[in-house]
């Protein structure tokens, strides 16, 4: 049996939107800039219930919006490598704490599931195999085999702020794991294999190690 499991904070429809407030979720990154990372933050907030519009903090003249986007803007145009991602969260008021994770497909692909599980929102970084190209998206779910009480995972369903809005589907990228070590990124209109090269999750200051 194929399952998708998504995280709770998430509501299906026409838009992906928030289940606390009826927010859309996705926030886009732009053709010039490498704020793809920062995007995933804003909407890992959201989810957390630290930001309540992820979509244009910037137009936002207060509150944890604003205070969100005086941090942010400074790596906008250049980005952040993942290492600098986790400082740059440790460093939000915001009440939350990054945890990275390095190391191979499927030490990467255990960690997800298993901060899925808690709940958890998490950013995965990888490089495209052919274009040497580094990315980052946003982990809203896994997608595996259930067997009796065994779940096999096998993909990992993503929002990519350099993607489209994911109409009437909860996700508009995903990264499959296949055998030999083989991760392809796949999109609506593209698969390209990658290199998975590690995953920060973003868990509130008051959940246990």
């Amino acid at each position: 049996m194929l399952i998708q499991k998504l995280h709770p904070a998430l509501r299906l429809g026409q838009r992906l939107t928030l289940v606390s407030s009826g927010a859309p979720l996705f926030s886009r990154q732009g053709h010039w800039d490498g704020g793809s990372a920062l995007h995933g933050v804003a909407m890992a907030l959201a989810m957390l219930g630290k930001l309540s519009n992820p979509v244009d903090v910037r137009c936002q003249s207060t509150g944890p919006e604003s205070d969100f986007w005086d941090q942010a803007w400074p790596h906008y145009l250049h980005g952040l490598t993942l290492s600098e991602l986790a400082s740059f969260i440790a460093e939000l008021k915001a009440g939350v704490r990054p945890v990275t994770q390095r190391g191979g497909s499927a030490t990467i692909l255990c960690f997800c599931e298993q901060e899925l599980a808690r709940d958890v929102p998490i950013i995965i970084g990888w490089q495209d195999k052919s274009s040497r190209q580094r990315r980052t998206a946003l982990v809203i779910g896994i997608e595996g085999r259930q067997h009796r009480r065994i779940f096999a995972p096998h993909a990992l369903l993503l929002l990519d702020p350099a993607g489209g809005e994911s109409g009437l589907a909860a996700c508009n990228a995903r990264l499959e794991f296949g055998k030999a070590r083989s991760t392809l990124h796949v999109t609506a209109t593209a698969i390209h294999q990658v290199t998975v090269k590690g995953a920060v999750s973003i868990r509130l200051l008051k959940s246990k190690p």
